[in-house]
């Protein structure tokens, strides 16, 4: 039996393959560039309480964020070899993994907008070109951790009126003194940030934060696909739950740079076991 995860910041989706059957499942995400490995083997061991048995396992494809190569790999490697003492590890990176459920065995460009963001070229199931994304300080441009720190910008820089705070602060049941903890002091703020996304969902409809998600899309287009050099003809893909529940604007983000996109999966772990599954049979 193989096992397969497709690890983000947040939250891990887990699949379990015998070759006929599929079992998936989910757990606490994790980035090993920033997380320790007692938190990370308490994700991976709950996570599998009561959906798979580690002695079963001979084989795993670890999708991950942060995972590209060097010591967050191996750090990964050690937590599941302790957890899954008989398997095979192999680790990737997220971006990897999201080319194989976006496409499979043929081209494109695979891109991820979740917590983070990340875009690549995608070929003969490897990435071979990508624009570093740089983290929720520096870069990830359209993902979460960036869309929500535009939002506090706005709320408390006062480029929206006062009524927006009162509204975010009632909803979200914070203050001005809890984002400033929850950036600064807490061990996950681009998590943080990003939890900030569902009060933008819930108004979407309005058009100062449609235009803050729009300038946050049309951002990540410009610093992480536009620059790729990538084939005409190949479509652009995405993964994560910020492209999936913004889809229109992102389409229409695409459309004002002359790309179009040619799917959005909210989760690929479904694909990932396919891509696996198809991949041993041949």
């Amino acid at each position: 039996m193989f096992l397969i995860a497709d690890c983000g910041a947040t939250k891990c989706d887990w699949a379990a393959s015998d070759g006929n059957n599929t079992n998936i499942f989910s757990g606490n995400g994790f980035n090993p560039v920033h997380t320790g490995v007692e938190a990370m083997e308490k994700a991976v061991s709950q996570a599998a309480a009561g959906n798979v048995d580690p002695g079963t396992i001979d084989e795993i494809f670890f999708y991950g964020a942060g995972c590209i190569g060097g010591d967050a790999s191996d750090k990964v490697q050690g937590v599941l070899a302790k957890i899954f003492p008989s398997a095979k590890i192999d680790t990737y990176s997220d971006l990897v993994g999201a080319g194989r459920a976006l496409f499979k065995t043929d081209n494109g460009i695979a891109a991820i907008l979740g917590t983070g963001c990340n875009s690549g070229v995608y070929v003969d199931g490897n990435i071979t070109e990508h624009i570093p994304p740089m983290g929720y300080i520096l870069g990830d441009e359209g993902s979460g951790a960036s869309i929500g720190k535009r939002l506090v910008n706005a709320i408390y820089k006062r480029e929206i009126p006062d009524t927006y705070r009162q509204m975010f602060e009632r909803e979200c049941m914070i203050g001005y003194d809890d984002v400033i903890y929850g950036v600064y002091r807490s061990e996950t703020p681009a998590q943080f940030l990003a939890s900030l996304v569902p009060f933008i969902c819930d108004h979407i409809g309005d058009n100062i934060f449609r235009n803050l998600v729009l300038t946050e899309f049309d951002l990540f287009f410009n610093r992480n696909i536009i620059r790729l050099n990538r084939p005409k003809n190949f479509g652009i893909g995405f993964v994560g739950s910020i492209a999936y529940n913004f889809a229109d604007i992102l389409k229409d983000a695409a459309r004002f740079h002359g790309l179009s996109i040619y799917s959005i999966l909210q989760r690929p772990i479904q694909r990932l076991a396919e891509y696996h599954n198809e991949i041993k049979k041949l």
